[in-house]
């Protein structure tokens, strides 16, 4: 009886603590962001929070359906600090800002290469936000800019550049998604850099930010990742062209699926699908001299032939192996001269790989290992397999009239 008691006790006291849902807010008092651009400008940074407008975000497209406003509203203020900015735009909203679904996080170029530091420690520090947003570096632009920007077929702008930088890295080897905890963690590595994917706008900026954008066949403004930033530690430093950042994908194994031309013997081109692809990334320093291996083994099919090749022929997809082969090793050889010439950055994460497999010599190493890292020696071992040619083997085009 005395025990029985005691857990009623227990059972109350646990009730009393229970505090509930106490820190529950409703919807329509907070205004969701799902995009964040920062520039510098005159000293002080120049926010611009892409909101959602929740009377519209639930039509069927952009600008129609349930109204006539737009789904998304773009706020902007500047500031001494990120976090003072956000602060005072609490003068201009009638909601309290809510950061959880934020989807992208875009620098301007020239904030970029003063250092980010700071900015990504308030996005990490902050409790209600997730660090596994995408970040952006614009390239030529602000950032003020793209987030101001109406997009078809996504309601919001935001989600555009999530969905598009996600479909583009899993079918276009240039293109890298590099979350807000991966590239810290890549700050934090030593023998290890980080890099983001690179934005530009194609057309008229001030013409993207209004309605007229979704009213036409061929929007007047669109953006498009065109290229990798690369940093020294928390710096854009440089850049990486397409060709560069096919490579650094190779090597950093980021492929999922692309697409490489190659030339035919008898003329022309032919483009191999690759649909698998995996990298070992493998490093030593053998009497101090680091020595890198990038094995990659990649399968894939013949996409397309504009050429008179015969590939019912053994012989004819051994020749198209040979050639993609040349031509990965081609990118990586030239991701590789281009990090060490314009940023002498290793964005590549070679000496983790000697710290990885040979931490003994790399004792000796990383104390000095931007410079070791300019005469280190890369071994390239490509394997590519290509297991169909599609529905024919030799192409009509050579049986015509």
């Amino acid at each position: 009886m005395r025990r029985n008691v005691s857990v009623v006790c227990i059972l109350c006291l646990l009730l009393v603590l229970t505090t509930g849902c106490w820190s529950r807010r409703e919807l329509n008092e907070l205004a969701i962001v799902t995009g964040v651009g920062i520039d510098k400008v005159d000293n002080e940074y120049l926010l611009s929070l892409q909101v959602l407008n929740m009377g519209q975000a639930g039509s069927e497209a952009p600008g129609g359906g349930g109204g006539s406003s737009l789904p998304v509203t773009t706020q902007y203020m500047k500031a001494d600090s990120v976090f003072e900015g956000i602060r005072r735009l609490t003068t201009e909203l009638p909601r309290k800002l809510y950061f959880a679904h934020i989807r992208v996080l875009v620098f301007g170029e020239a904030l970029a290469r003063e250092g980010l530091r700071d900015i990504l420690d308030l996005f990490l520090r902050d409790h209600e936000i997730r660090p596994d947003f995408f970040l952006i570096v614009t390239k030529g632009v602000e950032a003020k800019e793209v987030m101001s920007q109406i997009v078809p077929i996504e309601q919001s702008p935001a989600t555009a550049l999530l969905k598009s930088l996600e479909i583009s890295e899993k079918n276009w080897a240039p293109t890298v998604a590099i979350t807000l905890d991966e590239f810290i963690t890549d700050l934090m590595k030593v023998g290890k850099e980080g890099v983001m994917t690179g934005l530009q706008l194609n057309g008229d900026p001030r013409q993207g930010q209004t309605d007229a954008n979704l009213k036409t066949v061929h929007p007047r403004s669109h953006f498009r990742f065109s290229s990798i930033g690369v940093f020294k530690n928390d710096k854009l430093v440089g850049w990486l062209n397409e060709d560069e950042s096919r490579g650094f994908s190779y090597i950093t194994d980021r492929i999922d699926a692309t697409v490489t031309d190659v030339p035919c013997d008898s003329g022309g081109r032919a483009t191999v699908e690759i649909l698998r692809s995996h990298t070992n990334l493998k490093g030593s320093a053998p009497r101090g001299e680091p020595v890198i291996t990038v094995e990659v083994e990649s399968e894939g099919n013949v996409g397309e032939v504009s050429c008179k090749e015969d590939l019912s022929k053994p012989e004819t997809i051994y020749a198209l192996e040979r050639k993609a082969e040349r031509k990965i090793e081609s990118f990586i050889q030239q991701a590789v001269r281009k990090a060490r010439q314009s940023s002498r950055s290793d964005i590549f994460g070679f000496g983790e790989a000697i710290h990885r497999y040979d931490p003994r010599n790399w004792n000796r190493l990383k104390d000095d290992w931007d410079r070791y890292f300019m005469s280190a020696k890369v071994e390239t071992r490509i394997d590519v397999k290509l297991r169909r040619t599609g529905k024919v083997g030799q192409s009509f085009i050579d049986k015509m009239k």
